[in-house]
């Protein structure tokens, strides 16, 4: 019963009526939210174009994160040996500004081999 006098007190002209939130908060009517308005702001162009590749490189990294890293197992192979190994004598790094040669280091720095 609480519940219902609750969702029923959301139907207040303050919200809903003439001037309310509803009204106000519309995107359309909000200044840099319409193509109309970007390209009348042209102060708000850069910023919209920054913010736009940022959020293409976060989604991106993040999707390589669950795709490439190994603390995210989407084969789900009951020996974690095999999911872990994928990266032996790999690059890990998404960078790699020294130019470390990945192709031999897990040799190089002898590491133990933990099946035997």
């Amino acid at each position: 019963m609480f519940l219902s006098k609750l969702l029923r007190a959301a139907d207040h002209p303050y919200l809903f009526g003439k001037g309310g939130r509803a009204l106000n908060n519309n995107p359309s009517l909000m200044q840099g939210m319409t193509v109309k308005s970007i390209k009348h702001h042209t102060a708000l162009q850069p910023l919209f174009v920054i913010m736009g590749a940022g959020i293409v490189f976060v989604c991106a990294y993040v999707g390589r994160l669950a795709s490439k890293t190994t603390d995210v197992n989407w084969s789900k192979a009951k020996d974690m040996g095999d999911h872990m190994g994928y990266y032996e004598n790999r690059q890990f790094k998404w960078f790699n500004p020294k130019g470390v040669d990945y192709s031999t280091l897990s040799d190089k720095r002898s590491a133990p081999n933990y099946r035997e």
